[in-house]
């Protein structure tokens, strides 16, 4: 039996190619050895098969998976409008006339709909509770919008969509009507099918993978089903190129944050192969169990809030509504693992609900830091020569130029920041310092953004954190930081220059109007805003968002009601015009300014009463020098100081470095806790230096004080947050 199998195979193997009298002879001499009494009992194990709810034959080893597949798309949902409408609608060659079969746009390709129309048609005629289950009318439909993909062969420009778009629409389907399937229906679709291969890395590569194992389970190989199995499992590590990063952010294309998108889809598919290879001899092992739990828990669930994905954790996919969209993922994804992984239910659960973390994460593989409480989100966005900014492909984010340069945004709702791009203007993103020049935004691929920023990087002790971002860009120099203490975020930059012959800008923030505004100037509260005005004022408040300007030279406030549209932004939108509102705020720095400086501090939850008081005393002291920025508290019980070069600070009485770092400090009883970093992700330890005695159980007081030496993680950790507490501590002042 088992030759008369190896026989058949080679029959089936040869019948889609041109068969040789050779190979003919030499399967009918397998058949007719096995007819012969064999002395060798065969391995029931090799033999099993077992037949599905279809009638269809899968050997044993397959069985399981076969079912679960099934069962997965079974499990879907349908909906009974638009199953109708598309048998309705689909004309008598098989397409639809909605769909335009002469589009090859890259992004979003549009004539792939076709294979999705195809796929829910037979999940309707498959699932037993469907009004259309198992009949005859709706099969022919099914059969007919099949063969017209197989025999047009529909190509986009994009070759995502022949090796993965294409095959994981189709594959499903041919499993759904695999009893019915006619020999050159099978040897048409395997054609398409056979363009995925296992190959590339990252999502890349667990797409390419999936779309091998559907058809490696359709032809019954099972070691090709075993090596794609095992090729996507192994990418569910800690990669040293692309994918999942040890600070459990994701990258693709290069060291780019792609949370949103190829994070997403890679999460996405993670959890749906760990569902359908369970219970079968490709299921995974437990520890990618806690990959999963580790990538959502620390990395995706930091990004979302109040049922939103933040615009800068989303990729290139700046799109309407999109951000709400994949919100609704990540808590499918969320409630998929909760079943998955019980034990950590309530976890997932709190993280569906995107409002109860707090805290402080810096992504120190993405220059990405969030800062939240359960009341607001504050985001940053930074680039590096290690870490890309920002990518534009498939004519998608074509004005995203600046996304990466320090884009700082405040989440109190999500009416500020949602489907703002088509308003947006992109040479005034807020947090970024951009030469206001009159040419057009280049268009950046992933592979050509370019930086000479080396020294970015953050500091966190997990409740409040900095960041900060030595830029150097297009003939534009800044030393710009952020100092998230609780709930104010206090944004310095020092030694601003550019010899570029246009005014030079830093933005504070550019949303949607909401509400009135009103500020204050000399001690007086006003809210008689022009349209557009150099307002200097002390502070100012916009929608229950507060902006303190300590030093307020040169604030500039815009109101305006603008035309937008987002063809501006990606392509393939049709370039429909929309008008909204917007409200801008920005400091200008003149044109060829030489070591400029600002200073503003972002209240969420502010009132008029709150930014009076803060603004007659302070909460923060603020020192902002090219050689170091300070923030420290006005008890001096908490603070930070961002070295740009090695030197001291009075703060804790006296502190030195002998090395550029980011150094976090809070005092705790007579000790101190030092959280430090290494922008430059170069270092391998740091010297500080306190003028008061300390002790961390070692012998580190000295006659003047305390000396203490921290070894900095290296490696994939390498910029990665470092705490030391010193107990003790006497002034020698």
């Amino acid at each position: 039996m088992q030759i008369m199998t190896i026989g058949l195979k080679l029959i089936q193997r040869h019948s889609t190619m041109q068969i040789n009298l050779h190979s003919i002879a030499l399967c009918f001499i397998l058949l007719l050895i096995s007819s012969c009494k064999s002395t060798v009992a065969p391995n029931p194990a090799s033999v099993r098969e077992e037949v599905d709810t279809q009638g269809v034959v899968y050997p044993a080893e397959l069985a399981q998976l076969h079912q679960n597949i099934l069962n997965y798309h079974l499990d879907m949902q349908t909906d009974s409008t638009t199953v109708a409408t598309l048998l309705t609608e689909m004309t008598d060659e098989g397409s639809w006339p909605t769909i335009d079969y002469t589009d090859r746009i890259r992004g979003q390709w549009p004539v792939k709909k076709h294979l999705a129309h195809v796929q829910s048609l037979a999940i309707a005629y498959r699932q037993p509770e469907s009004p259309w289950y198992g009949k005859a009318s709706v099969s022919e439909k099914i059969h007919s919008s099949l063969n017209y993909w197989l025999k047009n062969d529909f190509l986009s420009t994009n070759w995502w969509d022949q090796h993965i778009g294409v095959p994981e629409l189709l594959a499903p389907t041919l499993f759904l009507m695999e009893k019915e399937l006619s020999q050159k229906q099978l040897d048409q679709a395997l054609v398409l099918l056979r363009r995925a291969k296992i190959k590339m890395s990252g999502q890349n590569k667990v797409w390419l993978s999936g779309n091998v194992l559907m058809r490696s389970l359709l032809t019954r190989d099972i070691d090709s089903v075993a090596m794609a199995s095992a090729a996507i499992q192994g990418e569910l590590r800690i990669a040293d190129g692309v994918g999942l990063k040890s600070d459990w952010s994701y990258h693709e294309h290069g060291a780019q944050i792609q949370l949103g998108l190829y994070g997403m889809s890679y999460l996405e598919d993670m959890i749906k192969w760990y569902t359908l290879v369970d219970g079968t001899d490709f299921r995974f092992s437990e520890d990618k169990k806690v990959m999963l739990r580790n990538y959502l828990l620390e990395g995706q669930q930091w990004v979302i809030y109040k049922q939103q994905m933040d615009i800068s954790a989303s990729g290139r996919q700046i799109w309407l509504d999109e951000q709400g969209k994949k919100y609704q993922q990540l808590k499918r994804c969320l409630e998929q693992m909760a079943l998955l992984d019980e034990d950590y239910a309530p976890a997932y659960a709190d993280a569906i609900d995107s409002e109860t973390l707090e805290g402080n994460k810096h992504f120190w593989k993405s220059d990405f830091q969030v800062h939240r409480r359960k009341d607001f989100y504050f985001s940053l966005k930074m680039s590096s020569e290690r870490v890309v900014g920002t990518e534009s492909v498939n004519e998608e984010n074509i004005r995203g130029y600046y996304l990466g340069d320090g884009v700082s945004l405040l989440y109190t709702d999500t009416e500020a920041y949602t489907n703002v791009a088509p308003f947006w203007d992109w040479k005034k993103l807020p947090g970024t310092t951009v030469v206001q020049d009159d040419e057009p935004l280049p268009v950046t691929k992933s592979w050509d953004f370019e930086t000479n920023s080396t020294f970015v990087g953050g500091v966190t002790d997990g409740r409040n954190g900095i960041a900060t971002l030595s830029y150097d860009r297009d003939g534009v120099q800044a030393l710009k930081s952020w100092f998230m203490f609780d709930d104010q975020i206090i944004c310095l930059g020092s030694g601003i220059t550019t010899a570029r012959d246009f005014p030079l800008t830093t933005a504070v923030d550019q949303v949607f109007m909401k509400g009135p505004i009103s500020y204050g100037k000399n001690g007086e509260v006003r809210d008689d805003l022009k349209v557009k005005e150099r307002l200097n004022p002390d502070w100012l408040l916009h929608d229950d968002t507060g902006y303190l300007f300590p030093k307020s030279e040169g604030v500039y406030v815009l109101r305006r009601f603008l035309e937008g549209s987002w063809h501006n932004t990606t392509l393939r939108y049709r370039p429909v015009i929309l008008t909204e509102t917007t409200l801008s705020i920005w400091f200008d720095h003149g044109t060829q300014p030489t070591d400029a400086t600002y200073e503003y501090v972002l209240v969420p939850n502010a009132t008029e009463e709150r930014l009076v008081a803060l603004t007659a005393d302070p909460a923060y002291l603020i020192t902002n020098e090219k050689s170091r920025q300070v923030v420290v508290s006005k008890d001096g019980s908490r603070g930070g100081v961002v070295f740009y070069e090695p030197g001291s600070a009075d703060v804790l009485g006296g502190i030195a470095v002998d090395r550029p770092c980011i150094v976090l400090f809070k005092k705790v009883g007579t000790g101190v806790e030092l959280t430090v970093s290494d922008p430059s992700q170069k270092l391998t330890e740091l010297t500080i230096s306190l003028r008061e005695d300390y002790t961390d159980g070692e012998e580190v007081r000295r006659e003047a004080g305390t000396s203490v030496t921290v070894a900095l993680p290296q490696g994939g950790d390498a910029g990665r947050s470092t705490s030391v507490r010193l107990a003790g501590g006497s002034s020698n002042n």
